[in-house]
């Protein structure tokens, strides 16, 4: 189906409509929403990530984590409908794949939509990169999860 007839939007756009896919909608409100490169279970990706999520002191209460694959493309603001996060940690994810066209400073909260935004590298990227995960951890994830918004209570 073309929704959008234009030569400037592509029909690529119109999945931008769609509802979110049936695995996302169990997803419940939560203050964190992480969106993270789709991963096979074996990989060693997703105990990094909850190695990362344990040092910020994270407990699963307060977060979703959300797998999508890099060709996927899911509409933002259906996504913001169904867990209306305060905080979106795009691991490896692009903003464009949310149907977001802005530029997003890597590794640094970033303000967008009301809500902060932290972008980065896969994990595979980021093990190939200490220096960018240190940059992570000290400019975005402590001030973000541990001193942040989170904290305010």
């Amino acid at each position: 189906m073309n929704i959008i007839k234009s030569d400037l939007v592509s029909s690529e756009s119109d999945v931008l409509w769609d509802d979110i896919p049936v695995a996302m909608q169990a997803a419940i409100v939560k203050p964190i929403l992480i969106l993270v490169n789709a991963y096979t279970p074996e990989s060693a990706e997703g105990p990094q990530i909850l190695k990362m999520l344990d040092a910020c002191k994270l407990t699963p209460e307060q977060y979703n984590i959300l797998q999508i694959n890099k060709t996927q493309r899911i509409a933002w603001h259906k996504l913001r409908e169904q867990v209306d996060p305060k905080i979106i940690f795009l691991i490896g994810v692009l903003p464009s794949q949310l149907g977001i066209s802005s530029l997003f400073r890597m590794n640094v909260p970033n303000h967008f939509n009301d809500r902060i935004w932290l972008a980065t590298l896969s994990i595979s990227e980021l093990e190939q990169h200490p220096d960018v995960k240190k940059q992570l951890w000290a400019e975005g994830m402590k001030p973000v999860f541990i001193d942040g918004p989170l904290q305010e209570k």
